[in-house]
């Protein structure tokens, strides 16, 4: 039986998703799985991190003795820790963390880290930040921090010093123009909802209190935010739209005390609260039928993220129920939107584009997008996410090809 070592010192947020979808892959195909990742971190939830420790085939290694708790874990540190796995295979859930680590293997020459190496990059930012500023900045720094420089690693070093066997990436976009990265459907989360399916089923009292909302609230129109209230996802914004647009704010997941915020929250959760539009479940929500039905409660998506380049996995469940986004123009989000045509985008650099926009978007029927999001939503499926990996964790075999 081979050996795998999933590492991933976070396991908060959409981490631990993540680590549970590659834990169930392996596990099928038959490996002994380490996992390892900082057991002494305070997370929002660990329900997926629970089951995994319950699991007989997984082992739970905590990195909280290492730096930063395991992100800056040093060369010889980790390479101690393949080696007590006797890791036929390593997988970092968020290689984006250690790139300095990847690199330090340029100067090791025949000890290199052990087995076949596989990361998966969720955030290939400098590769939508291509101002000025952001050069000169780059190129001030570059002799000094050169070893964890994104740009230079993916544009020169991984190809040049074979730093991984196989580099994954869940922006298409990215992939398209680097080829020696493979794309990697973004649909964990959509994975997971097929694994758990009913052991979640006591969350289902919130579709009747959230039916009941809806109907006192007839004819308002329904922002939805999911998952924990974060500030670069905007929760605050949604909430001030919400408020000024005598909307109705619907909020499935957590609250969050240690944000801050430009908006005042409490006062505004106050008025909508005063005005019986606030629906909040300050609750992790896990239970599929419960998601779905959430998402289906409103017929567009309004997505303010701050400063946020990456993939959005709440954006994709969206579409996979065929509700079109309002995004900013930002990004693989807004790069996704546009090409694709899954709803329409923001300038989140001009004060009064997010209220023109949604004025615009709102009036829109969501039919007019709905071949598109299927079109779309057929390259990321959960038997395609699965294809990927199968073929990653074997041998080379046929990839799938992007959208």
């Amino acid at each position: 039986m081979p050996n795998v070592l999933i590492y991933s010192p976070s396991f908060d947020g959409h981490r631990q998703v993540y680590v549970f979808v590659l834990a169930h892959v392996l596990k099928e195909l038959g490996f002994k799985i380490y996992i390892a990742g900082n057991t002494k971190q305070i997370i929002s939830n660990s329900f997926y991190i629970d089951k995994l420790k319950k699991s007989p085939e997984t082992k739970i290694i905590d990195t909280s003795k290492y730096a930063g708790g395991g992100i800056n874990i040093t060369p010889a540190e980790f390479l101690e820790l393949q080696n007590e796995c006797e890791t036929d295979l390593t997988v970092f859930a968020e290689a984006d963390n250690h790139i300095s680590l990847f690199v330090s293997q340029i100067s090791k020459n025949k000890n290199r880290f052990r087995g076949k190496l596989v990361g998966i990059f969720l955030r290939p930012f400098y590769y939508y930040q291509n101002g000025l500023f952001d050069k000169l900045r780059r190129l001030k720094h570059l002799l000094s921090k050169w070893r964890n420089e994104n740009q230079l690693f993916h544009e020169f070093l991984l190809r040049r010093f074979s730093l991984l066997n196989v580099a994954l990436s869940i922006d298409e976009n990215f992939v398209a123009h680097h080829q020696y990265c493979h794309w990697l459907p973004d649909v964990f989360q959509q994975y997971a909802d097929l694994i758990v399916q009913d052991e979640k089923s006591e969350q289902r009292v919130w579709i009747e209190k959230l039916n009941e909302f809806k109907e006192k609230n007839k004819g308002r129109f329904l922002f939805l935010y999911f998952g924990t209230a974060q500030f670069r996802r905007g929760y605050d914004i949604l909430l001030k739209m919400a408020e000024e647009n005598e909307a109705c704010f619907i909020h499935c997941g957590l609250r969050n005390s240690n944000e801050q915020y430009v908006y005042d929250i409490n006062e505004l959760r106050s008025s909508l609260s005063k005005n019986g539009r606030l629906f909040e479940t300050d609750q992790y929500i896990e239970d599929p039928l419960c998601i779905e039905y959430f998402f289906k409660s409103v017929s567009h998506l309004v997505l303010p993220y701050r400063n946020f380049f990456g993939s959005s996995g709440v954006m994709l469940q969206a579409l996979s129920f065929g509700i079109p986004i309002l995004a900013p123009e930002n990004g693989i989000m807004g790069y996704r939107i546009k090409k694709y045509q899954l709803g329409i985008t923001y300038n989140d650099k001009n004060a009064t584009s997010l209220n023109t926009q949604f004025d615009y978007f709102k009036e829109l029927d969501p039919k007019t997008f709905e071949n598109n999001i299927k079109v779309y939503m057929n390259y990321q499926t959960a038997e395609q996410l699965k294809k990927v990996l199968f073929n990653t964790f074997t041998v080379t075999g046929e990839l799938v090809r992007q959208p």
